[in-house]
């Protein structure tokens, strides 16, 4: 009788927590619902729920991740798969707007290699020391060590997907950014390189 109750005291340990997520099997893979604004609910399990489940293969829908807006709450931002949202180990992926106008400024990355896809609105990045011209499909490759920026040049709003090769600046973009409904992040220039350097990443680098 003891060693049930030690079982059933167990399983509410990890039962309990796991509860909030909504979770279907389909051969062997695990679709995330119930909760939009989040990695199919997966961003708003606990983090012992996350921890427990591990890696999680996810069908994560457009306007789905987790939700967070950039530079004073005017460029949304979509954390979809970090070792947050989905337990990933070796990959970071998200999106974000652009409005006509705004630009993400220099950096440089300094362990992972970037992908940027541009799939609305046109803009102007720059790799190191040159400038190119970018509008819909194209993919932007940033090598570690490659300072970068991106504006939008256009009328309309930018659109890009972004693609790390290991995780690390998801943590920068949690910083800098805040969730729906709270007041603008803003940090100061001394906040904001700490920020990055938590990130392996270099803000407003001086020599590219």
């Amino acid at each position: 009788m003891r060693t049930a109750g030690r079982a059933r005291s167990a399983w509410r340990l990890i039962a309990g927590p796991l509860s909030s997520l909504c979770v279907a099997s389909l051969g062997g893979a695990m679709l995330l619902g119930c909760a939009r604004g989040g990695a199919r609910g997966a961003s708003r399990a606990p983090a012992t729920a996350r921890a427990l489940a591990g890696p999680r293969p996810s069908v994560i829908g457009a306007d789905e991740g987790e939700r967070r807006y950039l530079r004073g709450g005017t460029a949304p931002l979509l954390i979809k798969v970090d070792p947050v949202t989905t337990g990933s180990e070796h990959l970071v992926l998200g999106s974000s707007d652009l409005p006509p106008g705004d630009e993400i400024t220099l950096h440089r990355h300094l362990q992972e290699d970037e992908i940027i896809l541009i799939t609305r609105g046109h803009g102007r990045v720059t790799l190191g020391r040159a400038s190119y011209a970018a509008g819909p499909g194209a993919v932007v490759f940033i090598p570690q060590g490659t300072c970068v920026a991106l504006a939008n040049t256009g009328t309309d709003t930018l659109s890009n997907t972004f693609v790390f090769s290991a995780p690390g600046f998801e943590r920068v973009l949690r910083a800098v950014s805040t969730p729906p409904g709270a007041p603008p992040h803003r940090l100061t220039p001394e906040e904001r390189a700490a920020a990055f350097r938590a990130g392996h990443a270099e803000a407003a680098p001086s020599a590219c």
